[in-house]
């Protein structure tokens, strides 16, 4: 497995990318958010692949001017993260997240920490806390129905 910047040669794969009408409400399809990181450069599109196939994908945020998740102005948010419909339950979402310190600091030598905000899915929050160093922040919300923030030192 391995992470990616998006560039046109990964077109295709977008294109053909699925998301499950549930997952939907809950992030943006990658067409859409490749929109907004053509028109932010603040905003950066990241390919999780297994071989050949696209597996999930998300955009990073660098919230170098604070966000409301953080007061470190050093720090990327993750946001629109999901995995194709055709690829769950195969754990790549939390092999791409164990991947990503590395990948940030290859890619973004002045961040120092990793925003995620996880909505609705405690399994899944539970399992970043626990396996890949995550802590909670305790700054809850219900912007989009349960959400909680979770961060890590890079």
């Amino acid at each position: 497995m391995y992470l990616a910047m998006y560039d046109d040669t990964h077109q295709t794969a977008i294109d053909n990318y699925c998301l499950s009408e549930k997952k939907l409400r809950y992030v943006r399809e990658p067409k859409i958010a490749l929109t907004l990181t053509k028109k932010d450069p603040k905003r950066h599109a990241v390919l999780v692949f297994e071989g050949e196939y696209l597996v999930a994908f998300m955009t990073l945020f660098e919230a170098t001017e604070g966000s409301p998740y953080s007061d470190n102005n050093s720090s990327l948010l993750v946001q629109d993260l999901s995995t194709d419909y055709r690829h769950l339950r195969n754990g790549y979402i939390k092999q791409a997240v164990e991947l990503l310190p590395s990948f940030i600091r290859q890619h973004f030598s002045m961040i120092d920490q990793l925003i995620i905000v996880v909505n609705e899915d405690k399994a899944f929050t539970q399992a970043l806390r626990l396996e890949a160093g995550f802590k909670d922040t305790g700054n809850d919300s219900l912007t989009y129905g349960s959400q909680v923030y979770l961060q890590i030192p890079i």
